[in-house]
């Protein structure tokens, strides 16, 4: 790093000394701060923007990031019926509270207020893709700077069902999107294209080995590479290589209700959680080798006076660095509170923070 430059500067009859920040310290600060903060100071000067914008910024602020992770929750509010994504510390630590399992303990959250004619699938890397229930356009969404990539349309012959998913290659530092579609008397067809600001995004078709038709539903996970997501009532999943683009499909136990799983990183590995309504009980399947195909699988019950968090369908967004696995009914009124859970399978411990949002 260079040394700092003193110069004078004289106004009137005094004399000042000032000091010019050596622009790689500039660089340093700059990537502490927040993402809504870098999108203004763009406009600082031609430098400031290039900097902000360059490969090596970026990749120098994700780094930043990641010390200080943040958890996203895409929710539906039944109020306002408005979809929001919800920011939040991953980590709320109550160890100050007598009552371990209590609500009393606050999460700061900053909501997003985001399109109802949307539909959200997974985030990937902290973005968010998306299409959109009417006129079908594919998004890629940046919660943090609120920028949004639209793909371009694609709009096969008789289409009448797509479902988009947004995975990321490590190794190329790539994301893709991947698109299935269902059209009138044509057969299942499979497209990729990769995002990317500097070159041209097309779409391209990719084959299923198989040639068996599926249906899709929402749920999924991007995990080293490999994008996961089911297939209906079908005791099976598909798995998608982002880096090769090579679909393959993963057989699931019987007793799994995979159709009705989230799906979530497990220290590395896909989890699949199974929340029973009647019984008030989750169980995670981890598929701990995806060659062999096994799985394993824990099953925990839920506190039965937290009704105001239970629903008939809640999700989860995977395991924070404590172990503990965070979840949440994705429907939700904001004329009452909003509630997070954070579950211990090995130390069968469960305790909800309530959001302040």
């Amino acid at each position: 790093m260079e040394d700092s430059q003193p110069s004078l500067v004289q106004a009137g009859n005094s004399t000042t000394t000032t000091t010019t920040i050596p622009f790689d310290l500039i660089i340093q600060i700059l990537s502490l701060l927040p993402g809504r903060s870098l999108i203004r100071f763009q406009s600082v000067s031609k430098l400031w923007f290039s900097t902000i914008r360059s490969k090596f910024f970026v990749d120098l602020f994700q780094t930043r990031s990641k010390t200080r992770p943040r958890l996203l929750f895409a929710t539906y509010d039944r109020d306002s019926q408005k979809q929001f994504i919800f920011s939040a510390p991953e980590h709320i630590d109550n160890k100050d509270d007598d009552d371990k399992s209590s609500s009393s303990v606050m999460a700061r959250c900053e909501t997003i207020s985001y399109p109802d004619y949307y539909m959200s699938y997974g985030s990937v890397e902290g973005f968010v893709c998306s299409r959109g229930l009417v006129h079908k356009t594919i998004t890629v969404y940046n919660p943090t700077t609120r920028q949004v990539v639209r793909l371009p349309d694609l709009k096969p012959k008789g289409m009448r069902q797509m479902d988009a998913r947004l995975g990321y290659d490590p190794v190329e530092d790539q994301y893709k999107v991947l698109c299935v579609t269902e059209s009138q008397d044509i057969p299942q067809e499979h497209f990729v294209c990769t995002v990317s600001s500097s070159q041209k995004q097309e779409w391209r078709k990719i084959e299923n080995p198989t040639g068996d038709d599926y249906q899709c539903i929402c749920r999924d996970k991007c995990i080293d590479g490999a994008l996961y997501y089911g297939v209906g009532r079908q005791t099976r999943i598909v798995r998608f290589d982002v880096r090769s683009e090579k679909i393959e499909f993963i057989k699931t136990p019987k007793e799994s209700h995979i159709y009705r799983c989230t799906f979530i990183n497990y220290k590395g590995k896909l989890g699949c959680l199974d929340y029973s309504f009647i019984e008030n009980s989750m169980t995670l399947w981890v598929l701990k080798d995806a060659e062999k195909q096994k799985w394993s699988s824990m099953t925990c019950a839920l506190p039965t006076k937290w009704e105001d968090l239970t629903a008939v369908h809640i999700v989860s967004i995977g395991v924070i660095h404590t172990g503990e696995l965070v979840v949440f009914n994705p429907a939700f009124q904001s004329s009452k509170p909003f509630y997070v859970c954070y579950n211990d399978f090995n130390k069968e411990s469960t305790r909800k923070v309530e959001s302040t949002s």
